[in-house]
């Protein structure tokens, strides 16, 4: 049981500026003149304009989400844990706001569970025994120690970042030519990491506000590829720490967006619960 719903979670764990970095790194000694007055008044401006810079960027990052209303995507996922690992193929069809549909096949291609996500309930059914349970949403949340909502799974399966709604810009410096932005939120510190051009997001780093609770996650997204006049991350690394750690690769081996969605299926009458 345990060991399918990580195939579950696992299998549902699935950006602009042209201004260059250098622009928003505050110069502590704009002009090295005499007078003391006119230098701190550069030295404020500095911070300003590279302060709306940044917000600029932040933005235009927030507002290039990929938009879409249907995908289809055939996925290979990776996952550790501290006492296991295991491979599998997953095909994932998502009804963006309604419905994300996901078949997760074992070796020489065996289905070994079909899921249904819902904005509040998830459907299992295991084809080998023909059981089918239905749990709340916050049945994974409560596994995985994070507190995933409907949409920031489908965020992750789609490849946009997570936990920036209703962030705030809290700092921001340069590491080799790439911005990286602090984002204050409700439950979660959020360290964003975008290209040489501010493209791209590569790397989140989310800790936990609350120190007790000890989670963090990191999310890498690489191999983007143009989609929807956007950028898709064909590969993401995530892990999750917490009580546990968990580990997912995940590689995108065929999408399509906006077209009928292609996995998706219906349940049996559900039967007696596991």
């Amino acid at each position: 049981m345990k060991r399918l719903i990580s195939y579950l979670f696992a299998g549902s764990l699935f950006l602009v500026a042209c201004t260059t970095s250098r622009k928003v790194q505050v110069i502590n000694d704009a002009l090295s003149q005499k007078d003391t007055s006119t230098n701190q008044l550069l030295s404020e401006k500095t911070k300003v304009d590279s302060g709306a810079i940044v917000s600029e960027i932040f933005n235009k990052i927030a507002a290039t989400k990929l938009d879409y209303n249907t995908l289809n995507a055939k996925l290979k996922v990776n996952y550790e844990t501290v006492d296991k690992s295991d491979a599998f193929m997953a095909n994932v069809s998502i009804n963006k706001g309604k419905g994300i549909f996901i078949i997760v096949k074992g070796p020489m291609g065996v289905i070994g569970l079909k899921a249904i996500i819902t904005n509040d309930s998830v459907f299992l059914f295991y084809p080998l025994n023909k059981k089918l349970d239905k749990r709340p949403l916050a049945f994974l949340q409560n596994i995985i120690k994070i507190p995933f909502s409907y949409n920031t799974i489908e965020d992750l399966i789609v490849g946009n970042p997570v936990f920036m709604d209703n962030a705030n810009i809290a700092s921001y410096k340069t590491n080799n030519n790439k911005l990286q932005i602090g984002l204050m939120g409700q439950l979660f510190k959020n360290l964003i990491s975008l290209n040489e051009d501010n493209t791209k997001v590569l790397h989140l780093k989310l800790d936990d506000i609350d120190l007790n609770k000890h989670r963090t996650c990191d999310i890498t997204y690489s191999n983007h590829t143009p989609a929807l006049q956007n950028q898709f991350p064909l590969n993401r690394d995530i892990a999750i720490a917490s009580q546990s750690r968990f580990e997912i690769h995940i590689e995108v081996k065929e999408f399509a967006f906006n077209e009928p969605l292609k996995y998706n299926f219906d349940l049996p009458k559900p039967g007696k619960r596991r």
